[in-house]
């Protein structure tokens, strides 16, 4: 297993952006685990909670294309520190903030540094992989992000009585600051292919409009669209819902990330593997159908174990969509084109993420499971355009362009 690792992922960058990202996601698993329980106790409807954390994704919509033009002015390296900076801030006061427009404005800064920190760790990371193993080197790196979104709430639960959840706030803003020396401490200069685009051409090929890579990448842009509004909103209501309609305890709802990160942890590296070998679009439109199916059985059960299960295999497969969709944007894009991509990427999340909640939280305040009917619902969307557009994955291209040659051979 390790002698796999090494040779597929010879550059030590690679292992600092992961281990950069497994320590921030500490942070960001104990603030996800928190957030809710911070909020019921300010007493908020469910659509005031959602209108909160559209702030967030407003942060991040606002931010994710500006992000790729600094790291190109100045250096991915020094973004992502700075950004973690940032968001260790934002973390640390969040709770403790009086007013609904000052934690309104948190959030949207929360969501412009996060974006940052993202964009530039997935432009450090395909500029760096090989081309045959981009869904692998992603797929790690959603890997080190899911052991800190399980390990988060459960330092969270460990927590519970011995300090608030307030002030664990503070312990998850101490932990995102370590994360930011590791960064700038030991990643080595960005490649140049980072800041090299601008009005260049490579290899004869003229500068793509941000529409055309837009188009080119759609069905990663979709996936990733599709992640941020279910992560958001199940991240938010999911734990009010198992309370309210199928008599969960509170404190047993802090494990409800944790659930669906570990099935994530479990599936996203053998999914990788495969996506490298057979094609990413494929891999991904299976594991949505997983998810759905998981959604669709949650409906009826009661029993909080059934509950878990289904968390663990349905949740974790759509957690497990995002690094096979940044992967095949990695493939289909020109390396120079990379921060570009990745802040259109990140556009699409952040909408994802600043809509979610808008709609999710209507439905809350209504009662009963419209919220699962939502995910699914949107999940069978992206199922069916991604057999539509099936050919955007380019070895299912070049698998169809050997079978139209063969064939004329034949004739």
């Amino acid at each position: 297993m390790l002698a796999e690792l090494r040779q597929r992922i010879p550059d030590r960058n690679i292992w600092v952006v992961y281990a950069t990202i497994f320590v921030l996601s500490i942070a960001y698993g104990l603030a996800i685990a928190l957030t809710p329980i911070v909020l019921a106790h300010r007493e908020m409807l469910d659509s005031e909670i959602g209108l909160l954390a559209s702030s967030f994704g407003l942060g991040l919509v606002a931010f994710a294309v500006p992000a790729g033009m600094l790291i190109r002015r100045l250096s991915a390296r020094t973004m992502l520190a700075v950004c973690i900076l940032g968001y260790a801030v934002m973390i640390g006061i969040f709770p403790f903030l009086p007013e609904y427009w000052e934690m309104a404005l948190c959030r949207f800064l929360d969501g412009a540094f996060s974006v940052g920190a993202w964009v530039s760790c997935e432009t450090l990371l395909l500029l760096r992989a090989s081309e045959e193993n981009k869904a692998f080197v992603t797929s790690r790196y959603a890997q080190a992000t899911l052991v800190g979104y399980v390990v988060g709430p459960i330092i969270a639960f460990a927590l519970k009585d011995s300090i608030s959840a307030e002030q664990t706030f503070v312990v998850a803003a101490v932990i995102a600051a370590a994360s930011a020396m590791i960064a700038r401490g030991q990643l080595d200069a960005d490649p140049p292919e980072a800041r090299g685009e601008e009005a260049l051409e490579q290899g004869g090929k003229p500068k793509r409009s941000t529409a055309q890579l837009a188009w080119l990448i759609k069905m990663s842009a979709l996936a990733t669209f599709m992640t941020g509004f279910f992560q958001s909103a199940a991240v938010l209501f999911l734990a009010g819902y198992l309370t309210t309609e199928k008599a969960v305890p509170e404190d047993d709802t802090r494990l409800v990330v944790a659930f669906a990160a570990g099935g994530a942890l479990l599936m996203s590296g053998r999914a990788g593997k495969i996506a490298d070998a057979v094609g990413h679009l494929v891999v991904m439109r299976a594991l949505a159908i997983a998810g759905v199916i998981g959604m669709v059985v949650m409906i009826p059960t009661m029993n909080f174990a059934v509950i878990g299960l289904l968390l663990f295999f349905g949740g974790g497969a759509l957690l497990t969509v995002p690094p096979i969709a940044l992967a095949l944007q990695g493939v289909v894009a020109r390396p120079v084109e990379y921060t570009r991509t990745n802040s259109i990427f990140n556009v699409f999340f952040s909408s994802g993420l600043l809509l979610g909640p808008l709609a999710t939280g209507y439905l809350r305040d209504a009662g009963g499971d419209g919220i699962l009917y939502l995910f699914a619902g949107l999940w069978i969307t992206f199922v069916v355009l991604s057999w539509i557009f099936r050919a955007d994955d380019p070895r299912v291209a070049r698998a169809r362009a050997s079978i139209g040659s063969l064939r004329e051979r034949e004739t």
